[in-house]
């Protein structure tokens, strides 16, 4: 067993005996211990060394104090402070000539941009590593290869983190390093899932849960057999996902993962629902919603209540299924308002990580703060409150079928919500299923009192084009609202999407009392007009295409208003990378690590 790290007064001790450059390297060894016994040390001891060694001259005990005062920055999330750690342990470790450590700190400086969202300044410290020969030392090899797959996979380049991920399965195969290993097979399948292609991905997993249980690690194994059961779940082979799952959750109870037991718990009430095993997944979903009230993990408290709704529904229970789609909007709203706090707090981090950059993340900002400006137009509380009053009036008329047939769709679509507004920028085909729920769901809140039209050309395959999320479906309402409510709702709204030389683009055309009449310059129920122009004129400055708007006025022969058209144009190419940048995608696959 390895000796504890020193309390403070024998440390005082053991200093006093020591010369000073032995002094400052008995400290940066204590500190690089630390970073893997003690991370919250790691900073402590490196300062005392550094300082030390500034004061006698002593440049390399400078340098890898500097380096580890780059990693214990990075585990107390001060991230612009570890860059600037890791700026001078680069410059100092490139004076002395010292490749290793040069190449260990580009590794971990990676993470300091990577923390904040910047994958394009981590990606160009990665790539200077494995340049730089970082492949002539093994452990540090593997750890830059393993990140710069996650790097590659968050900006878009799935196949080629595949290819990177498979080639640390490879290296750490020739290593006999089975921790890497265990991770590499845990990303490769992680980014499998993301693309659909689960038998594939659970080759992989099942190949991490082995690793792992020949390692004893029962933290990674339980972690592991969870996302075994999502792939079973996704592949239909419900014994297995539900085998997984226990096995998940005996392991995170061993542990004492309590945030883990939520969760793996909830998946289990979906599993149950799906099977109609009622019972079950009530007592599953139970014990899940205690755990997340504790912690206060709103996500999970926001799952839970969907599936309380669908088991509800699926016992005839639609007062119940009627409180817990109440609770899922509260819970929606509250998640939006976190959200945007953390991208806000994540957009301030890089601002002071590179005050040179000031203009771009300035840029980002306003793109966040629109993005979830728009997601409270289109949750807004006057929609919300309408559909879930049209279903309470079904419930008190006792219409039970039209109230499961309109559970289902208020379930669906604010589900496709919270899915869409994770990115900026979504297919076009998400956006038009999104619209398309919701006018099947206003068109039984109206009671079929007007027609609708969702139209796609065979020339566009609306799976390629990327669409602005939460975009196109408060145009919608605007026009329902504004359009065709004035006259009691009767009327079409059409929304049609045709192929241009260089974009594609969506109409959308009420034959409504028109805007004067309405005397709205702006969509109270939706977004304003001229929030989609600012933000659509931002997104064609930053991203390469043209994307934009122009609303129209319909008129009929005798030059009354006879209507609203409104245009909008998508490009069909757009800066991926850019996009990536400025937080506009992401792909979900495992955390990156550093190098002690």
């Amino acid at each position: 067993m390895a000796e504890a790290l020193p309390p403070d007064v024998e440390l005082e001790r053991l200093l006093e005996r020591l010369p000073p450059r032995e002094a400052v390297d008995y400290l940066n060894h204590l500190a690089d211990r630390a970073s893997r016994e003690e991370p919250a040390r790691t900073a402590a001891f490196a300062q005392r060394a550094y300082e030390l060694a500034l004061r006698i001259g002593y440049h390399p005990g400078r340098a890898e104090a500097c380096r580890l005062l780059g990693i214990g920055a990075l585990f107390a999330g001060q991230y612009a402070e570890a860059q600037s750690w890791f700026g001078q342990a680069y410059a100092l470790f490139s004076q002395l000539e010292q490749r290793e450590k040069l190449l260990s700190v580009l590794v971990n400086g990676a993470l300091a941009y990577h923390a904040v969202g910047d994958r394009t300044h981590a990606l160009e410290w990665l790539q200077q590593a494995l340049e730089g020969g970082v492949r002539d030392f093994p452990v540090l090899y593997l750890k830059a290869l393993n990140n710069l797959g996650i790097v590659l996979a968050e900006l878009g380049h799935r196949e080629r983190a595949l290819q990177t991920f498979e080639e640390v399965i490879h290296e750490a195969e020739r290593q006999g390093a089975v921790q890497v290993l265990a991770r590499a097979c845990n990303n490769a399948a992680l980014l499998c899932a993301s693309r659909g292609e689960y038998a594939r991905a659970l080759e992989y997993q099942q190949r991490s849960v082995r690793l792992k249980e020949a390692q004893g690690d029962a933290y990674g194994i339980a972690i592991s057999k969870a996302t075994l059961g999502y792939l079973y779940a996704q592949m239909g082979q419900q014994a297995e996902a539900e085998r997984a799952y226990t096995e998940s959750l005996t392991l995170r109870r061993r542990i004492g993962d309590r945030r883990g037991v939520g969760f793996v718990l909830t998946n289990l009430g979906e599993l149950y629902c799906k099977q109609r095993r009622f019972e079950e997944a009530r007592r599953a979903l139970s014990e899940a919603l205690q755990i997340a009230q504790e912690l206060r993990e709103t996500a999970l408290l926001l799952e839970i209540a969907r599936w309380y709704s669908v088991l509800c529904q699926e016992e005839g229970d639609l007062h119940g299924a009627l409180y817990f789609l109440w609770q899922n909007v509260a819970l929606l709203e509250r998640l939006m308002d976190e959200r945007t706090q953390q991208a806000l707090l994540q957009v301030q981090a890089r601002y002071e990580l590179e005050r040179a950059r000031r203009e771009h993340e300035e840029l980002r900002r306003h793109l966040v703060e629109w993005h979830y400006r728009a997601l409270q137009a289109q949750m807004n509380p006057h929609f919300l409150f309408n559909a879930l009053t049209a279903l309470q009036n079904l419930l008190m008329r006792q219409h039970y079928e039209a109230a499961q047939r309109y559970i289902a769709l208020f379930a669906a679509l604010t589900r496709r919500i919270l899915d869409n507004a994770r990115c900026g920028l979504i297919s076009l085909q998400a956006e038009l299923e999104t619209v398309e729920l919701y006018l099947r769901l206003e068109h039984m809140r109206w009671q079929g009192a007007f027609s609708y039209a969702v139209e796609i050309s065979p020339e566009v395959d609306p799976e390629e084009v990327w669409c602005p999320s939460l975009l196109l479906q408060p145009l919608v309402e605007n026009a329902l609202k504004h359009g065709l409510a004035p006259r009691g709702g009767r009327g079409t709204v059409s929304l049609r999407v045709s192929a241009c030389p260089e974009c594609v683009l969506c109409v959308i055309t009420d034959d409504g009392v028109g805007r004067r009449a309405a005397a709205e310059e702006t969509a109270h129920g939706g977004m304003g007009l001229r929030l989609v122009q600012e933000r659509l004129q931002l997104l064609s400055q930053q991203l390469g295409g043209e994307f934009a708007m122009r609303v129209v006025d319909l008129y009929a022969a005798d030059g009354t208003p006879a209507g609203t058209r409104v245009e909008i144009q998508l490009p069909l190419q757009i800066d991926y990378r850019r996009a990536v940048e400025l937080g506009l995608l992401a792909v979900d696959v495992g955390k990156p690590v550093f190098s002690p």
